[in-house]
């Protein structure tokens, strides 16, 4: 049996274990890639928070929170739709989507160059930053199509090559005292680049062939379909990092710094609850296309089950490190009462994430996304409200009750969304 036989449940001539502990071998499976990618990025964000002055640490901060809303673009724009194709059997959108993944990719990087240059950070390392976040977007990218396209081993090699160059390079580097912004972002790229590779040569030339077509293809997709998944995930990030943006704009990198440090904490929870919709949103949709409603249900339980270990894993983790291990996590500077404060708001938020995400990923596979933007308006609009009003107010931490609040009315509504469809298909 392979790790990608487990990772979705396929059976195979070995002898296969069921219930709890084939759900268990399954997401161990599937969460070996993620898991080695968030150690890599605790360990270098650790070793950018003991190295690099506040300023420098909130752009590499800030660079991570904008890396995961691309990661999150890309997969409205282009992930969801390829899924889709499960349920409604319509034609085939590859073509038109790898397209779209090229100017999402190139679009951002440009982006995230200017934004970085509004954060006065020097013109080397805007441009080497803004490349990662191009080259992790599109990498992204081939991991969720490897799932959606039955290639999991692939999308679990590529996690560990990165995690593994990511944090033997940075480590190497701590340990010659040669860390900087500058080497830290070429070690950042050239481990996203590295981790392009095991996606082979078939998809890069799949890729590389979509770009000769036109533009206009994928209308029909962005109009049927990735519209409404487009402003969920504008509107949702607006929810969660609502504060990053504003206090990073308003009060400086330096004092988005501390919010980083929880944000640190919590970054193993985090990565699982990006991962793991990429191998359950396929699973669900096929569910749904069955009319299989007892495996629909399952799988959202399953889901859910394995978020809160992952969640609770991490708690005790942080718990270790800020009772045992305090000065692996504070710089000269901050406030041991305040990294706990930020630390446990930051867990408190993740926990309602944990609650939400696989009620949230049902209701995509069930093709919701009109439904969900709405839920994207509501809460967008209270979280930036309430987050600068309590920024301007009381503070950068104080500004993390708008996330929270953001995030409570996106649990209450997908709840009675879930409840609702439920009912109309039972």
């Amino acid at each position: 049996m392979t790790m990608s036989d487990i990772a979705r449940g396929r059976k195979s001539g070995w002898p296969t274990p069921e219930g709890l502990t084939a759900t268990a071998l399954r997401y161990g499976a599937s969460a070996a890639g993620p898991a080695v990618v968030s150690g890599a990025h605790f360990l270098a964000s650790l070793i950018f928070l003991r190295n690099l002055p506040a300023q420098q640490f909130g752009l590499v901060s800030f660079v991570m929170v904008a890396v995961s809303f691309a990661m999150s673009l890309n997969g409205s724009l282009i992930a969801v739709p390829l899924t889709r194709q499960i349920v409604t059997g319509m034609d085939d959108a590859r073509p038109a989507c790898f397209q779209m993944n090229w100017l999402v990719c190139f679009g951002f990087a440009g982006l995230l160059f200017v934004a970085l240059l509004c954060g006065h950070a020097s013109l080397p390392d805007a441009c080497l930053l803004a490349l990662f976040g191009g080259v992790f977007t599109f990498r992204w990218f081939a991991r969720c199509f490897a799932y959606v396209d039955g290639r999991i081993a692939a999308a679990v090699r590529s996690d560990i090559a990165y995690g593994l160059l990511l944090a033997g390079g940075l480590a190497m580097m701590a340990a010659a005292h040669q860390v900087s912004l500058l080497h830290g972002s070429v070690m950042l790229l050239v481990a996203a680049l590295m981790a392009l590779l095991p996606f082979g040569a078939d998809f890069f030339r799949a890729q590389l062939s979509a770009m000769a077509g036109s533009p206009r293809r994928y209308w029909p997709v962005f109009r049927d379909l990735s519209r409404w998944s487009l402003i969920g995930v504008v509107l949702t990030e607006a929810t969660v990092n609502a504060h990053a943006y504003l206090v990073t704009f308003i009060s400086g990198a330096g004092a988005f710094a501390l919010l980083a440090l929880g944000m640190l904490l919590t970054r193993p929870a985090s990565l699982m609850q990006s991962a793991l919709p990429d191998l359950e949103r396929p699973a669900m949709s096929r569910a749904i296309a069955n009319g299989d409603m007892a495996a629909l249900s399952r799988i959202r339980r399953h889901f859910t089950w394995g978020l809160a270990a992952a969640w609770l894993a991490n708690m005790l983790l942080c718990a270790v490190l800020l009772a045992i291990f305090p000065l692996l996590v504070l710089k000269k500077g901050y406030l041991l009462h305040d990294v706990v404060l930020v630390a446990i708001l930051a867990s408190v938020i993740v926990a309602l994430r944990v609650w939400r995400t696989p009620l949230a990923v049902l209701l995509q596979a069930a093709g919701q996304f009109k439904e969900l933007a709405g839920i994207g308006v509501q809460s967008g609009a209270l979280s930036v409200i309430a987050t600068l009003t309590l920024l301007l107010m009381f503070g950068p931490i104080a500004s993390m009750g708008g996330i929270m609040l953001g995030e409570l009315v996106i649990l209450i509504r997908v709840l009675q969304m879930t409840r609702d469809w439920k009912r109309a298909h039972a």
